[in-house]
């Protein structure tokens, strides 16, 4: 099998474009042995025909014992042999399909590439030095060397998304990052921090999604971090994983969203802040129940105090002979007694029909003798 490969060799300060045609019987094969010479594979897919099709040089490398044959799309055959020396490819043999050459003039072609690889990286290495001072200045802006040191964090943290959401991601998911990933790798090989901000942002908003998906999955209520906690296990972790994810954008000047701003502000303080008011919330629910019975008792002290009031007030009409007062004796008691009764069949509704019926029975009768006794006697 053959498979067309194209890539990028970074070798010092320049760039080169890789584009063969590897015979090997698997894909895998071949980025390993490409990988193998730091070569960033751009696309690697199989080459359906014929290999001399693809160019007519070829040269052979020896990989774990194994001869392979690399083709290429050079028509000269000491230029190709030249490039690929040089970029670091252990070239044992080369030789043309249309013209093949002797042994003596392949071993020649190689001896020479070889002097010349040699010779043009020392050249490169006196312009690498030239060009040292231009090259530190690009590496000391400060916010491309904080974003080139957090892109390896960047994949790991993919890595890691990916392998415990295996089976949950969509489809358009998993390419969107396969594509934003490839994309950075490109990005990192430069000096465009623009692009590079970006792109991480991308990529942590699909982070971030997958994330509070795969941490809603496994949440489970009962596993707190304390018996008087809402607050769970999960829970920790999913705030620990957005304020890692918030500190790295923060690093890069990002945009942070809105629910995230708390972290951008306030930083590791944030969560305890929230879960405090995870858990205050908790506490305000037992408050709300201690005022409701707190209620229930001072209306109940009014009902007394009115109805107190009612009987001193016929009291005071009885034996120290004030005037005018009967009716509003009556009235406080009978507000006092009604009260009882609605109390009662608050108190009572959920817990006894009996208790309930025999109240509202007893306060009926009451209200009807008292008025009784107080129209009967009092000329109401």
């Amino acid at each position: 099998m053959t498979f067309s490969v194209n890539g990028i060799k970074q070798e010092k300060i320049e760039k080169y474009t890789v584009e063969i045609l590897v015979c090997v019987d698997a894909p895998l094969l071949a980025r390993k042995i490409l990988e193998k010479m730091n070569i960033l594979i751009l696309s690697i897919k199989e080459f359906p025909t014929d290999k001399k099709t693809f160019g007519d040089i070829y040269f052979t490398i020896k990989q774990n014992f194994q001869d392979i044959d690399i083709v290429t799309k050079y028509v000269d055959i000491q230029e190709a042999c030249n490039f690929f020396t040089f970029i670091g490819f252990d070239i044992r043999g080369i030789n043309s399909f249309s013209k093949p050459l002797s042994k003596k003039e392949v071993d020649n072609i190689i001896a020479t590439s070889q002097a010349e690889a040699k010779k043009k990286k020392e050249e490169n290495e006196e312009e690498r030095k030239k060009v040292e001072e231009n090259e530190k200045k690009v590496y000391a802006d400060a916010d491309l060397q904080s974003a080139k040191k957090i892109i390896s964090r960047v994949f790991e943290k993919i890595d890691e998304t990916m392998k415990r959401s295996a089976g949950s991601i969509s489809l358009q998911d998993s390419k969107q990052i396969k594509s934003l990933t490839e994309e950075l790798k490109k990005l990192r090989m430069g000096t465009n921090f623009e692009k590079i901000r970006a792109t991480i942002q991308e990529l942590f908003k699909l982070i971030e999604k997958i994330n509070d998906a795969y941490y809603a999955s496994i949440q489970n209520p009962e596993d707190t971090i304390s018996d008087e906690s809402l607050v769970t296990n999960v829970d920790v972790e999913k705030e620990l994983e957005r304020m890692e994810n918030v500190k790295i954008l923060k690093s890069l000047w990002a945009k942070i969203s809105l629910k995230n701003q708390d972290y951008a502000v306030f930083g590791s303080w944030a969560i305890f802040r929230k879960f405090l008011q995870k858990d205050i919330f908790l506490k305000l629910a037992d408050v709300s129940w201690l005022l409701y019975g707190l209620y229930d008792i001072t209306e109940f002290v009014l009902l007394i105090i009115i109805s107190l009031l009612g009987i001193y007030t016929l009291a005071n009409e009885l034996y120290l002979f004030a005037t005018n007062q009967f009716g509003l004796a009556f009235s406080l008691v009978s507000m006092g007694i009604r009260g009882f009764v609605i109390y009662a069949a608050r108190y009572f509704r959920n817990k006894s029909i009996g208790k309930l019926l025999l109240i509202m029975i007893l306060a009926i009768l009451m209200h009807y003798l008292l008025m009784r006794v107080v129209t009967s006697n009092f000329a109401l």
